[in-house]
């Protein structure tokens, strides 16, 4: 950030045209002023620690992001909506209200950006046409077009999903199922016996082999002395489908050599949210809790192997699945 910068994001009335030239005690005590940081947001011991780091040689400039970065959050944003807490660019896994208020009188800026985040590029001329025309008409809505959009990209070959945070209309209740609805399906989806909802991802079945989710990327399934051959890296990652709002109850089983490591990771929102992280060494059979909120979406699975020695280059994953706790 430069000073000009910083003339244009915060209102310097309350500083002194030489705030800059302050000794640095001077200078925090200004900015802190001129930002109503109150000493719970700004301890003397924070403000001894700061005026050294500008005796040290940290640029000025630092230090009031530093500064601006402790503001306490004004009450009118306290109380966000879930939609506003979304952070994620748009992209092939289209939250709805990311794309419909884009450009919102203009329709064919609205197209090309939903066809360039969702399918990579423009849209054809027959493409565009059609749906302007759907539009303009009142035919389609802006939520509905961005649906067929995701639907041509999956046309195309490419993964791609919409969700959305508003509640379901109950004319939406009686449209036929739509298989790149990010809340239909999750992975392995099923039912147990105590009726809970159960995404199962990876299960050894006797005499079977093992059960993976069909919307699961993952490592070739290469059996070795009845063990899963494992490289380092990714070895499992997926669905980014929703889950229901709630807590859920994440189960694992596992067999791997007693120093291995491994990486299992719950994440959402394209992996900008972390919901559960935990390293593993060794075997492990136990449950974590994850906490979905409404703002979570498109959750995602991720299972990384860690470097290892030829030998151990091995895993027995027993089950890896989810279920609905509340």
């Amino acid at each position: 950030m430069t000073i000009a910068e910083l003339h244009r994001q915060q209102p310097l009335n309350v500083l002194s045209k030489d705030v800059f030239s302050l000794p640095a005690e001077s200078f925090i005590d200004a900015w802190a002023k001129a930002l109503d940081l109150t000493e719970s947001d700004l301890t003397p011991d924070d403000r001894l620690s700061l005026a050294n780091a500008i005796r040290g040689g940290t640029n000025r400039l630092r230090v009031v992001d530093a500064l601006k970065a402790r503001r306490p959050i004004p009450p009118s944003l306290n109380g966000r909506s879930g939609v506003q807490a979304l952070r994620r660019e748009p992209d092939q896994f289209a939250m709805l209200e990311n794309f419909v208020r884009f450009a919102h009188d203009d329709d064919a800026a609205f197209l090309r950006f939903a066809f360039s985040r969702i399918c990579g590029r423009d849209p054809t001329s027959a493409e565009r046409l059609g749906l302007e025309f759907d539009l303009r008409r009142g035919v389609l809505t802006r939520a509905a077009v961005v649906k067929k959009i995701v639907a041509i990209a999956r046309r195309d070959g490419q993964m791609a999903y919409w969700d959305t945070l508003l509640p379901d209309s109950e004319s939406e209740a009686r449209e036929t199922v739509d298989s790149s609805n990010a809340s239909i399906t999750p992975s392995g989806l099923l039912v147990n016996v105590d009726g809970q909802a159960m995404a199962v991802f990876v299960r050894e079945v006797e005499n079977v082999g093992w059960m993976i989710g069909p919307d699961l990327l993952r490592q070739p399934l290469q059996i070795t002395d009845g063990n899963w051959s494992v490289q380092p890296g990714w070895l499992l990652t997926g669905p980014k489908r929703s889950f229901s709002e709630g807590n859920w109850l994440l189960d694992l089983e596992l067999i791997q050599p007693p120093t291995a490591k491994l990486d299992i990771e719950i994440v959402a929102n394209s992996g900008i949210d972390f919901l559960q992280a935990i390293t593993l060494v060794g075997s492990f059979s136990g449950t974590l809790c994850v906490n979905i909120k409404r703002e979570h979406r498109f959750v995602e699975l991720r299972v990384r192997i860690h470097e290892r020695d030829p030998e151990d280059s091995w895993l027995r994953p027993r089950n890896i699945s989810m279920r609905q706790a509340s």
